[in-house]
Order: structure tokens, then sequence, then C-alpha cells
């Protein structure tokens, strides 16, 4: 059988240069993004849903000189090269170093295949809308069903993204026990004679309509495949970094409950995760916060303690109902912990935290979407990435997706706070109101010295009016008023009618790896090139990015005007350092522009605040102060606040 590499043209067609819209959607995240679609693509293909459904990651390499007809290969490159030389650097470059990789004697692969799947169906013909189809050929399509992860059909991007020469080869057996391979370079366009310009994606085939080649394809020479399901060869694989164990940090935080449930069984060349050794992987993850975190979820799952509740029967308009049990939560209530739920759909893919659902009470939650109608609707509502749910995006009604997604939140608040709120008294301790009382010894004791230091600092700090208050949109992500009011809610028990901010307590956490401020980050200094020792003292000034720990509670003085009162207590001393605010949104934070900020401690000083920051010198461990913050924003907000050291 005569095969060959088929770059399709058109005369007046679509050119394509290196930049591709769902390649960029993954880009900066390559191998995260790899593993997620990939595992959930093979869990949305199951054959038999009693077992679970293997995915195999294997390295290997391969000689050059067995590339399939790969000096066709290099000779579309080299078109390309003279179609874009000197019209696209990105396009350059990127020719330039598949030419390379090309040249060597040697060439790494990436094989990654699945089992207990159904492979891919349709390649026999090539029907528009098979599985095949819709895998190899077909842009922006999706024809899985309601129960399905995916939606888009923009995951297959993710390995391409992976490839150095933006080359797969799939091999599939099907349920038929039909086998066959093709290959696909999703590379650019380039002129392919004088009236003819490629559309930018060839494969390798037999025949002129691109048909997958029958039979099985061998690359990997220590694989051979015995059994229903699909192959991945990610040509010209070359991570940076440890890429075993990346992926396997990938498969423990986005799939520990697919594997917990005997779902799925991941194996990274030699090494396996199955729900036998899943908890002791977890359990010897380093101690970070993000790892701490994914622990609590895992003792979620196994905790006898934990609630589990079953979300009610729920109907509307246009035929939309949920039977009751579609979906199910598991709630766990306990110290220290991240009062978030985890959203998760049919195939157990770990999608986001949700948001503002108690600030009182330390908690942790599963929501986990198991039914096939809900798991419809809340799909529709998912970004590619998936990891968000915007109504809008649901096309047939966003009003009712709205509503939809509000009710689940909604139950998920009155949930946490019907299980575990502490039942009000006739009286009781107003435990963390003293913070806020009137410094009585710093009053009493307070010199004239320290009266003028604290006038001295906030004179330097007002720079802009009142009334020069920018459009409120840019603070937040554009939620109605309803939406704020709804946070608050869950968050404070703040009902419009109040006057007085709620509060935060304990270590906030999350946005860990947020830089300080977005404008002006260096502060005031600049390079003399002329004074290499300024230079030198101030290279060695590098802001840190990881959090101090602290304790803070704050309270609204004044909504309209934006002011705050904050009680700080850092748990370590600091020279110089830096607190960073943020407006805590349901999926996202969003940066809070401060307008104004001062301290009642004269050991304190406020050396000045930009954009979402501010600067504070002389801070000591253990040692409350008090911060009066103005923040341009003139409702209600719950925020997110991290100290770091300069």
């Amino acid at each position: 059988m005569n095969t060959y590499w088929n770059f399709p043209a058109a005369t007046g067609g679509l050119i394509n240069s290196i930049n591709n819209a769902g390649l960029e959607t993954f880009r900066g995240n390559a191998l995260e993004s790899l593993t997620r679609e990939v595992c959930q693509n093979s869990l949305d293909a199951v054959k038999d849903t009693k077992s679970p459904v293997i995915v195999e990651f294997s390295q290997f390499q391969m000689n050059t000189n067995d590339f399939p007809e790969k000096d066709e290969l290099v000779d579309v490159f080299h078109k390309c090269e003279a179609t874009w030389s000197g019209r696209n650097k990105k396009s350059e470059d990127f020719i330039e170093n598949a030419l390379s990789l090309l040249g060597k004697s040697n060439i790494n692969f990436l094989r990654i295949s699945d089992f207990n799947t159904k492979g891919l169906e349709g390649a026999r013909d090539g029907e528009i809308g098979s599985p095949w189809s819709s895998l190899v050929k077909e842009a922006g399509s999706s024809n899985k069903g309601e129960s399905s992860g995916g939606s888009f059909g923009i995951g297959k991007s993710a390995p391409f993204l992976n490839s150095n020469l933006r080359t797969l080869f799939y091999s599939s057996k099907d349920i038929t026990e039909y086998e066959s391979y093709i290959g696909v370079a999703n590379i650019m366009s380039f002129q392919k004679n004088e009236n003819q310009i490629t559309l930018g994606n060839g494969y390798f085939t037999h025949n002129e309509r691109s048909l997958a080649i029958p039979g099985s394809i061998q690359l990997d020479s220590q694989f051979i495949r015995k059994e229903t399901g699909t192959d991945i060869y990610v040509s010209a694989f070359e991570p940076v970094g440890d890429w075993e164990n990346e992926v396997k940090r990938s498969v423990l935080h986005n799939f520990f409950i697919t594997i917990f449930q005997k779902k799925l069984v991941v194996r990274i060349n030699d090494f396996e995760i199955t729900h036998e050794n899943l908890g002791q992987l977890i359990h010897d993850l380093e101690s970070t916060e993000e790892n701490e975190i994914l622990k609590n979820y895992f003792n979620l799952l196994n905790s006898e303690k934990t609630i589990k509740l079953k979300y009610p029967a729920q109907q509307y308009k246009n035929g939309i109902s949920f039977e009751e049990g579609e979906a199910e939560l598991l709630l766990f209530k306990g110290e220290d912990l991240n009062r978030r739920v985890l959203m998760t759909r049919k195939t157990g893919m770990r999608l986001f935290e949700q948001k503002n659902i108690s600030g009182s009470i330390s908690f942790t939650g599963i929501l986990m979407i198991t039914g096939n109608h809900m798991n419809n609707i809340f799909k529709q509502m998912e970004n590619p990435a998936h990891n968000e749910w915007a109504p809008e995006r649901y096309e047939k009604d966003p009003k009712l997706a709205k509503k939809i997604y509000s009710d689940l939140r909604s139950y998920i608040r009155k949930t946490v706070n019907e299980l575990f709120q502490e039942k009000i008294t006739d009286s009781m301790d107003a435990v963390g109101l003293s913070d806020f009382l009137p410094n009585k010894n710093l009053l009493s004791d307070s010199g004239k010295n320290k009266t003028e230091s604290l006038t001295s600092s906030i004179k330097s700090l007002v720079s802009k009016k009142k009334k020069e208050e920018p459009p409120k949109k840019a603070v937040t992500k554009g939620e109605q008023d309803e939406d704020i009011e709804e946070q608050l809610k869950g968050e404070f028990g703040i009902t419009p009618t109040g006057d007085q901010g709620g509060n935060g307590t304990g270590q906030h956490s999350g946005g860990g790896d947020a830089g300080g401020g977005s404008t002006e980050t260096g502060g005031n200094n600049k390079l003399d090139d002329n004074d290499p020792g300024d230079q030198d003292k101030k290279r060695e000034r590098k802001p840190s990015k990881k959090p101090v720990q602290m304790q803070q509670r704050y309270a609204c003085v004044d909504k309209i005007d934006g002011k705050y009162r904050f009680m700080v207590t850092p748990q370590k001393s600091l020279a110089s350092g830096r607190l960073v605010f943020k407006v805590v949104g349901e999926q996202s934070d969003y940066d809070l522009p401060i307008r104004k900020a001062a301290t009642d401690n004269s050991e304190v000083l406020v050396e000045k605040y930009t954009a979402n920051t501010i600067y504070l010198q002389s801070l000591k461990a253990n040692k409350s102060f008090m911060l009066d913050v103005e923040i341009d924003y003139s409702d209600y907000c719950v925020m997110e606040v991290e100290l770091y050291e300069n």
C-alpha cells in the first residue's frame, strides 16, 4: 500500500500561520493539559463501566530514519521555510527547530495508550460525526453524549502542543476489531505550487481523502496492541523538566476522585497509580498549601464523619428537570480547612473550587454531578479549559442557566450553614470585637512625636479625590448587585439593610503565586548605569512571592466610601513587607485598587501604596496593628489579603 504525507490545498482558501487558537488555549500548561484532556477522552470512551479505564504514558526513542516518510515531511518543512521566510519570526523559529530535530539520528516519542475503551469507531470509512472523524479530521467538533466530560472538541489540540513537530500518529483497534492508523501534522499553510496554498494540516495516509491506513503502526518496538483502544504517538516529545512527576502530580490532583472510585488506572512508564496506592501517594506529597488541600479532599472521601447529601429534585421551564440525587454533596467540618467546595462532573475530573460559601465556618467539600441531565446542562456552561462554569455559555437560555447555577450555589451555602453554623443564644461573646476598639494604652502613652509621625505618613499618601472614582467594572468581573449580595449573605450573613461589614479570621489562602502589585513593582528605585555599587544593592532586593503567615480581621466602616478597618497580626517580623488585596469572586479573584491607607501604630509605617498593594515597614512578629484602608469600590465585597516580605 502506497503511504505518503498529504497536505490538502485550496485556491483562495484560509491561510494559517504557526499560531493556532486551539493550541493557545492550553499554552503555558502543556503537560497538565495533555494529562487532563487525554484521560478525560479515554474515560468518555469506556467500554466496560464495571472495570477501570487504563491510560498508559510511555516514552521511547526511535531511529529518525524510521520516522514514517521522513524525507517527505522534511521537504514540507523546507516549503514552509520558503513560504514564511521574513514574514513570521515565530514560524521561522519553529521550522528551524523542526528541521534540526528531523536531522538528528534519534527522535523521542511519547506513547499514550488507553485500554478498556472502544477505540476510534468510524475509521474504516471516515464517516463525519464518528469518533474517528471527530478526533482526527473535524475542527471544533464534539459528538459526545450527555454523560461525557468533553464538549468543545478543543481538547484534542493539547497533545499537539507537546510535539515539537506538531505531529501525532493515531492508532486504534475499535470494538469491531478493525485496526487503523493515521498521522496528523498540525503545522501551517505553505505554497504547494504556483496557485495553491495548503490549509495548514497534513495527513500521513494512503489516499487523497486522507482516510486512515488499515492495519497497525509499529513505532514503539516494545508495544503491540492486543485489545481495543487508542494509541496516540506524540513525536519530538522534548519536555522541560521531570515530565513523569509532572504527569503524576496532574493525575493525583485532577483525577483522585475517579481513581478512588475505581474508574481509572494510570501508568507512567513503570509506575502505576491505582485506588490501592492512591492514599499513600497523596499522603507522601510534600507539604505545600496546594497538596494539603488535596489531602483534605481525599480525607473527605474516606472519613466516616463525612456528611453525604443528595441534591434535591429540581424542575425548570422548557422541560428541564433534575431527579433527586443527580448530584451528591460531601461535606466535612474541621480545623484550618479551605472553606471551599471542589466541583466535578460525571468523569470525576477536577474542575474548580467554589468560593464564597462561608467565611466563618471551617469546612471543605466536594460536589459531584453524576446524573446525565444535570451533567449535560453544566457541561454546556463549561469553558474549553474545563475550569469554569459561565451561564452565558449555555446558548439555549443563559438566564435559565444562571438560575440553575445560582440554585446550586444557594443549596451549598444553605446546607453548610444549617449543618455547621453554631446556634446563636441570647448572649454570646463577641470574639475579636476588642481588636477594633480604640487602643487606650496606645492613646494614653502616645506622645506628641507619635502623632506627628502618623500625620506625616498620611499626608504623603493622599493622591486622589473621592469624586474621581473609576468605573466599578474594573474591580470585579461584572457581578451584578444580586450576585454581590448573594456572596455577602454566604460569607458574612450581611443583608443589604445593614451597614456593618463582616470579618474574616484565620489564615487566608489562595493566590500564593501572585506578585505584589500590577504596577511599579520595583518601587521608586531606578538603576543608575553609572553607579555599579547601587545597582548591586538593588539587585539583591527580590520581593518574596511566598506569603507570610498572619492573622487578620476586618470590618466595613463606611460602605459607600469603601472604608475598611483591618486588624493584622503577622507571624514573622518584617523590616519591609507588603499587603496585597484581592476581591474574591465566585471562581476567580481580582485586584482591588487601594485609594488610601493609614495605621494607628507609630511603630508600623505605611511606606506607600500602589494598585492593590500597601507597602509597610517595621512589622513585629505576633504584634497586632490596626490598618485603615480605603478601597476604590463602593459596595460590599469579600476580600482576600496576603502578606509578603519585600
